[in-house]
């Protein structure tokens, strides 16, 4: 395709933005270090412009884990050393909403899930959509989304590998439940050079859709992962 027809074919696309907001008090994983915004310049100081310093885990927001994040071996990519057309892909989105605290989406359910809604292609991304997003709030708030959230199963990463998605995003802070033994999904797709994508933002608005979904980590030295901004791109309504 040409950068015309492209330019045209961009030009009846929607763009959905999955990315969480960066705040501070905004919730993060317990064990995580928070984020923090303080302001450095500004023309109330006498100061000819205004700019912000930023503290952040890398795990902070809407962030993709690198392959080392969970497998310390050479060969084993860091978030910079991943290349950049392994970020986006042809997206399709299962409706896990029906899960509760702690549960997991099972390779049964995502293949009950395909029956309904067509075969999961090798080379898709697979977003799972909790509805957890919903629990979302700034301290003191914020305990009902970081504690008791349910996730992927071993079986279920297992059969996503097996299908060839090119990564698997999710609305949660892990891909993992809450409280997971060895945390299997994590292992299973970071092992498989699987890209994971946590915190997603906005999933109900891709229910029923396919779409093409783009992320761009930061350049980040050896970094375990790298907050992202992803927008997943469908076709506009009439």
């Amino acid at each position: 395709m040409g950068l015309e027809k492209l330019i045209d074919a961009l030009s009846d696309m929607e763009v959905v933005d999955l990315g969480q907001t960066l705040e501070d008090h905004m919730p993060v994983h317990p064990t995580h270090s928070r984020f923090f915004k303080m302001l450095w310049h500004s023309p109330d100081f006498g100061d000819c412009c205004t700019d912000y310093q930023l503290v952040l885990n890398e795990h902070n927001g809407t962030h993709v884990d690198s392959f080392r994040h969970y497998i310390n071996q050479d060969g084993y990519a860091w978030i910079d050393e991943i290349p950049l057309e392994r970020f986006s892909a042809p997206c399709v989105t299962i409706d896990a909403t029906f899960l509760g605290a702690c549960q997991v989406l099972t390779k049964e359910q995502i293949q009950a899930w395909e029956q309904k809604n067509g075969a999961i292609r090798s080379g898709d991304a697979v977003l799972i959509d909790t509805g957890w997003m919903s629990r979302w709030a700034v301290r003191p708030n914020d305990t009902a989304f970081t504690h008791d959230y349910p996730g992927l199963s071993g079986d279920g990463a297992a059969y996503l590998v097996e299908r060839g998605a090119a990564f698997v995003g999710i609305d949660t802070l892990g891909i993992d439940c809450w409280g997971a033994d060895c945390d299997p999904a994590h292992q299973k797709l970071l092992s498989s050079r699987v890209p994971v994508v946590e915190n997603l933002n906005n999933l109900g608005k891709l229910h029923g859709k396919r779409g093409y979904f783009v992320m761009l980590p930061l350049k980040i030295r050896a970094g375990s992962a790298s907050p992202v901004r992803p927008v997943v791109l469908v076709d506009r309504e009439a």
